[in-house]
């Protein structure tokens, strides 16, 4: 989620569609453009579906766009929409096609989120066809909770998953099939830092094997911890990083670095396994990439190694008048990086 690490940062231009030109990334690499959507867009997070297509979460309107990576000039369905003012924010996939996201009330233009509205929602996309819509089910609500960011799969047999709580600064497991949930981890590294303008702590959330790795945004770090099945510590939480400033969300790579968005820095790097920073595209006075928040890499045999980027496109002026806010899905090719 955006992170107004800086000032709060707010973007839109125009209309969807850029064609699959690419572009220069400023950072030494190509970044492919896959969609570019109107005015008012902010792609807060992704799932990639086993067919390739894109679920596309828009913080701003509560909508879930279906992407084609394939289909440049063809402007996404919206396949989910919830009710005004729900801003919805992480998802994870549990089973094939069936998806679960969180929502909050909120307004994400304003940074204004209501505390104790937090929803986790089933999205089943089984039956969906062209034109119509997924089957949503709210699951439960989580009143204790503050604001829910990043989410991940932690175990597809017991149906569990955790959310990173950016404002409590905890992580929280729930059982989508019981609506049971819980704090299972919380530490001085997930918290926001006091006194920082807008409080964004723990921020995106991955389990790999036994790993749960996580960013914080105000402490500009990104960690890991051994967890067990219930998503437990069964040891100490390490650093990798304490040079990723505006930190929002990652993916991990089958080598294990980890490819992080730096969202209001315009910036998307690479963490290596030792803990060394790479800039792979944009950079703090870069266009190339504007607030940048989510990251996944394809699934099928041909895009395994394609990363998919997805932007708030954030601007303001320096009177913190909003410019642009038309997010985008770009990609990247990162077998230059293997």
């Amino acid at each position: 989620m955006k992170s107004f690490y800086l000032a709060f940062y707010v973007s839109a231009t125009w209309i969807s569609r850029v064609s699959s030109i690419p572009t220069p990334g400023e950072g030494g690499s190509v970044l492919k453009t896959i969609h570019q959507f109107p005015n008012y867009t902010w792609i807060e997070n992704m799932a990639i579906r086993s067919n390739g297509q894109i679920l596309a979460n828009d913080l701003s309107s509560g909508q879930i766009y279906l992407v084609n990576p394939q289909e440049y000039q063809v402007a996404p369905p919206v396949i989910a929409q919830f009710p005004n003012g729900t801003a919805i924010t992480g998802i994870a996939e549990i089973e094939e096609d069936v998806f679960y996201t969180q929502s909050v009330q909120g307004n994400a233009y304003e940074v204004k989120f209501v505390p104790n509205t937090t929803v986790i929602w089933e999205v089943d996309i089984r039956g969906y066809r062209k034109g119509g819509q997924a089957s949503l089910r709210k699951v439960v609500e989580i009143p204790a909770a503050n604001l829910p960011n990043g989410m991940t799969l932690l175990n597809k047999q017991d149906g569990t998953i955790l959310i990173a709580d950016s404002v409590l600064g905890v992580v929280w497991r729930v059982n989508v099939y019981t609506g049971a949930y819980e704090i299972v981890l919380d530490d001085s590294l997930l918290k926001p830092v006091p006194g920082s303008t807008f409080l964004f702590g723990v921020n995106g959330v991955h389990v790999v094997d036994d790993i749960l790795y996580f960013s914080n945004t105000n402490q500009a770090i990104l960690a890991k911890v051994p967890i067990s099945r219930n998503g437990l510590p069964t040891g100490p939480i390490v650093t990798i990083t304490k040079s990723v400033p505006a930190a929002d969300d990652f993916t991990v790579d089958r080598s294990g670095n980890i490819w992080l968005a730096e969202n209001v820095e315009n910036t998307f790097v690479r963490v290596s396994t030792d803990g060394q920073v790479q800039t792979i595209v944009g950079g703090v006075n870069s266009t190339a990439l504007i607030g940048p928040v989510a990251t996944a890499f394809g699934r099928g045999r041909d895009d395994r190694d394609i990363l998919y980027i997805s932007t708030d496109g954030l601007t303001e002026n320096s009177n913190g008048m909003i410019l642009t806010s038309n997010g985008k899905i770009a990609s990247i090719d990162t077998n230059c990086w293997r």
